[in-house]
């Protein structure tokens, strides 16, 4: 285990920490599906197609936040 991975396990101990970590992650996660989103509505997939990705994302969200 590198140092960085050791402490950073030292911070994610810390419920302010890690609960900072996890929305910034979310965030993150959630700006790129966006980008990607609307990228692909520019390209005019079908709407099926689309809407099979936002019914991806949101079974994805909803599994990391348990």
């Amino acid at each position: 285990m590198t140092n960085y991975e050791k402490l950073f396990q030292e911070q994610m101990k810390d419920p302010e920490f890690a609960k900072a970590y996890r929305e910034a992650q979310l965030e993150r996660i959630l700006n790129e599906f966006l980008e990607n989103l609307k990228y692909r509505i520019s390209k005019d997939e079908p709407k099926e197609k689309l809407l099979n990705t936002i019914d991806s994302m949101q079974k994805h969200l909803s599994s990391s936040q348990t």
